[in-house]
């Protein structure tokens, strides 16, 4: 019997082919099942053809509809009951499509699903006699498949009734309650927090159903947040048994017999740099200066790939998680610590298996030349960035002394670092990342503040040798014909740009575009010009929106905010399971032999999938994150309430606006309703709220006093009012 993993693993292939049409025996050889199997398979291809998703055009032979017509994407649900999907492929969908609640299906807020198209003419009513103008096309859409639970558990709190017991969702975009029979209550107490597996979708006129899986806690129990954002975004707490048991068996150090076919860089000066906190290290870097001028940069990335086989219990545990997450006073690792922590970490004094990436550039940062290799590695230090940073600025005097035999290399570091910054600027990169916050823990675990994280020389310096390796090892794939994974950035939506451009235009600034297109560099310079200016978070954010997401993909379209023709992950495999997988495809096309052309080809069937899943993984550990950030704010502000603040507007809607506080790194909300003292409108053409009698105005970037008036622990939400 086809178990539900497998259907959703049978239609991702589907949805990711390229080809128009393809066969029974592809989605059989994809699955790898055996003859018991393929009836059910049989069976649910009969039902996607009933449903239209595929088209069977002669025995064992289906076809993808027309694309036009059926379109997959993510539910993007709103607590009033309707939702838009927001395309995969926004090549042929410039715009979300709206969802009404009737046509919902049972599908959830963050669900994958497969959307027919309808096109409904909507009139345009303009003015107050509300005469109809004109009629124009929406799109709307009906979901036909669900292709992916975004959330196979639901968090929510129990709801105790004679009759017909229920959770309601924390996530107020799940707008529906979850009935609970009482065999599968598991004992739940009138509002606890509970995750349940939903056992029965909604209908039109039906309850979604479920049973209780866990009793997380009460409201407000101490961690309580860590286990339901766990179990809300599907995060593996422990890894299982068998990689467990494989991890166990690894060795502590790196056996003799492993120094064959490597070269030996335990005699070059190599260093790990990284954050205080950090428990894992799997990169390293080595310069030295050539006698003709140019830089010999080594990038030695942990060889997890020689201890996490592909297929392993190990292996299979990490590609699930597809990432590791990182909260701010704890992690969940992709691997596990006797890997990650131990044998595959580059600890300083021991020896390491390493895969090298060796760059000789020259004084204008171009690469002369590169080759990639099998290493054995032992790392000098252990680094962090405050050190290094102290160093290089002059601020430590006594890390100056304690590693007075490194610090000529790492003002060397420096030198190639502002070389390669510059060599970027000028070929047009964006940089245009906005702070993360520094949330400071007492030896309690209570937030004792709250910062914007400093981003250093010593940032900078990691970042621009790690940028350098992974263009160089996706260069290296992409000539040597080898298939890849790659790192993509689309070309922003043109439609999307030009609608930032023209609001940013009205606060006085102006992107310009060559020759009618939008590229990197006219970016690069808008973002220079907004330097320390007054609304310069709120139209970076806006920046960020219209562009697109960056992604994995098997298929290089280049990275349009790096301004690189191709790039990939290579510098990162203990925390991302893409980085593991361009090891081995690194390997192969190192090693050139028959065996390696093999593994090639079992990969390339694969990439799809890996792409479509990691890409997936990635995001969800970045809303789990977001979201244990946002509560962790929360708990900090919350013995704050009354209290009075100074901050800057940071952007404005016609519901109220969100400000950022000066003193904490924090934001919140000013609702509309709480401004009084005059008769407000909002103004979308200049993004202000504006009084009528005094014309006082709020507008992004301006500063404001603030009172403190709630702190929402359930939604993670401030609620502040003006301090007139």
């Amino acid at each position: 019997m086809l178990t539900q993993a497998q259907k959703d693993k049978a239609l991702r292939f589907i949805q990711t082919l390229k080809a128009k049409d393809f066969t029974f025996r592809d989605v059989v050889r994809f699955l790898g099942l055996d003859s018991d199997d393929r009836r059910s398979l049989q069976r649910y291809l009969d039902e996607l053809d009933q449903d239209q998703i595929i088209r069977r055009i002669k025995r064992g032979h289906y076809a993808l509809p027309a694309r036009e017509n059926l379109v997959a994407g993510v539910l993007q649900c709103h607590q009033d009951g309707y939702g838009f999907l927001i395309p995969d492929d926004r090549s042929q969908f410039k715009k979300d499509i709206f969802i009404p609640g009737r046509n919902m299906e049972g599908a959830l807020h963050g669900d994958r699903v497969f959307v027919r198209i309808e096109r409904k003419k909507t009139p345009v009513r303009r003015g107050r006699g509300r005469r109809i103008l004109q009629e124009k096309q929406r799109l709307e859409g009906v979901v036909v498949r669900i292709i992916e639970r975004k959330h196979p558990r639901i968090v929510g709190r129990y709801c105790e009734h004679s009759r017909f017991p229920f959770v309601i969702p924390l996530d107020t975009r799940i707008f529906q309650d979850i009935r609970i029979p009482f065999q599968h209550n598991r004992g739940a107490r009138e509002g606890q927090v509970v995750a349940v597996d939903i056992t029965l979708t909604a209908g039109r006129n039906q309850m979604p159903q479920g049973k209780i899986s866990a009793i997380l806690g009460n409201p407000g129990d101490p961690g309580i947040e860590y286990e339901i954002v766990k179990h809300k975004y599907g995060l593996p707490a422990v890894f299982s048994p068998d990689a467990v048991r494989e991890s166990e068996a690894l060795p502590c150090q790196v056996l003799k017999k492993e120094h064959a076919g490597r070269e030996d860089f335990r005699g070059e000066t190599a260093v790990t740099i990284d954050g205080e906190t950090a428990r894992d290290f799997d990169d390293a870097v080595s310069l030295k200066k050539l006698p003709s001028g140019n830089y010999l940069l080594g990038v030695h990335i942990a060889d997890v790939s020689h201890y996490v086989r592909e297929n392993s219990a190990i292996d299979m545990d990490a590609y699930a998680r597809g990432t590791s997450v990182y909260f701010p006073d704890r992690a969940i690792p992709m691997l596990p610590p006797e890997v990650s922590s131990g044998i595959c970490s580059l600890l300083p004094d021991v020896d390491r298996l390493a895969l090298s990436a060796l760059m000789e550039i020259n004084g204008r940062g171009k690469v002369v030349q590169s080759r990639f290799t099998r290493s054995i590695l032992r790392s000098r230090a252990r680094m962090t960035y405050t050190s290094l940073a102290g160093i290089l600025l002059d601020r430590s005097i006594e890390d100056k002394k304690r590693y007075a035999d490194l610090v000529p290399l790492f003002h060397t570091m420096q030198e190639l670092c502002e070389i390669l910054s510059e060599k970027r600027y000028r070929r047009g990169a964006v940089d245009f990342e906005l702070p993360e916050a520094d949330i400071r823990f007492d030896k309690n675990g209570k937030v004792t503040g709250v910062l914007a994280a400093e981003r250093t020389i010593a940032h900078r310096i990691i970042e621009e040798f790690m940028l350098l390796a992974n263009e160089c090892v996706a260069e290296k794939l992409q000539t040597s014909g080898s298939p890849a994974l790659y790192r993509v950035h689309e070309k922003p939506d043109r439609e999307k740009v030009d609608e930032f451009a023209e609001l940013a235009e009205s606060l006085g600034y102006r992107l310009e575009k060559y020759k009618g297109q939008y590229r990197p560099k006219d970016f690069q310079v808008f973002v220079r010009h907004m330097e320390g200016k007054p609304e310069q978070k709120y139209l970076l954010y806006l920046m960020l929106r219209s562009f697109m997401q960056a992604r994995y993909s098997e298929e290089n379209v280049g990275h349009f905010a790096l301004a690189t023709p191709a790039y990939t992950h290579f510098t990162s495999p203990i925390r991302r399971y893409p980085d593991l997988v361009v090891h081995r495809l690194l390997k192969a096309v190192i090693d050139r032999k028959s065996s390696a052309g093999i593994l090639q080809e079992e990969i390339t069937d694969r990439l799809p999938e890996i792409a479509s899943h990691t890409s997936s993984r990635e995001r969800n550990a970045d809303e789990a994150e977001r979201e244990i950030e946002k509560i962790k704010k929360a708990q900090f502000m919350a013995d704050k309430i009354g209290q009075k603040f100074e901050g800057t507007i940071i952007s404005v809607t016609g519901r109220g606006f969100f400000v950022e506080l000066t003193d904490h790194y924090v934001e919140g909300f000013v609702p509309f309703t709480t401004l009084i003292d005059d008769n407000y409108r909002f103004s979308e053409k200049t993004q202000s709220i504006i009084g009528s009698r005094r014309q006082r105005r709020f507008r992004p970037g301006a500063g404001i006093s603030l009172l403190l008036d709630n702190v929402d622990m359930e939604n993670a939400r401030l609620l502040f009012s003006v301090v007139h």
